[in-house]
């Protein structure tokens, strides 16, 4: 109440009146009693707008008390030197990709997957393991392509997880619309290496975008342990 009170006098050129705090409290009530009707309409529970903006802000609020720490220059540099794939970026990937589907493997869609990763971390070759995935699953070219075209054929996320393999390495299978996919890096072409000082800015970005991303994965992890879910 005493903040809504300190922005309207803000916002006025003239002293609150006892009028101007009884409108305050009045639509503060209002506000108060149409949150509780829509929760008790079942707003929550039914209206994807009204679920979406809860949803959204809860992962505002969750990211932004890590953002409030600003990183040491440190952590920036090794972060910078454990990422330098990243940083650099790839004029050309040549990638090749397993699909499992879930319409192929229903609820063994995730531990096909897994098992195919565990084949190609013995050492199985690529093309032994990349028949036991889906046999519809989009062809790659099998050539070196720019980022753009590889976006197009693998998507924005999986193109900088093949970013930051090197040739013959592979990355664990990665959760996507309809299952999931393993993505193999053939070849690469590269760009000279950046001086950390001249992307500092973008290190500092692609830092504390991962560190939210992990904070809102941990703090999701732990609703689940503090409240009782039932699966069906």
């Amino acid at each position: 109440y005493e903040m809504q009170l300190d922005g309207l006098a803000k916002d006025k050129r003239s002293p609150l009146t006892k009028e101007d705090m009884k409108y305050v409290l009045e639509r503060m009530i209002e506000e108060e009693l149409l949150i509780k009707r829509a929760l008790d309409l079942g707003m929550l529970e039914n209206n994807p707008m009204a679920r979406g903006t809860i949803v959204q802000q809860m992962i505002k609020n969750i990211i932004s008390e890590g953002s409030r720490i600003e990183p040491e220059e440190k952590e920036l540099m090794e972060f910078f030197q454990e990422n330098t794939g990243f940083f650099t970026k790839a004029n050309k990937l040549r990638v090749r990709q397993i699909y499992f589907s879930h319409d192929d493997f229903g609820n063994k869609v995730l531990e096909e997957a897994k098992n195919a990763f565990r084949r190609l971390l013995d050492g199985e070759s690529f093309d032994q393991v990349a028949l036991s995935g889906t046999k519809s699953a989009l062809r790659v070219p099998d050539t070196l392509m720019n980022l753009s075209k590889v976006r197009e054929y693998i998507g924005p996320s999986l193109m900088r997880e093949a970013q930051n393999l090197k040739p013959g390495k592979f990355s664990e299978p990665k959760k996507v619309s309809g299952g999931y996919k393993i993505i193999y890096l053939v070849d690469r072409e590269d760009a000279e290496q950046p001086e950390y000082s001249n992307i500092r800015s973008s290190v500092l970005s692609e830092f504390s975008k991962r560190r939210d991303d992990q904070s809102l994965r941990t703090y999701l992890d732990n609703l689940k342990k503090w409240y009782d879910v039932s699966r069906n």
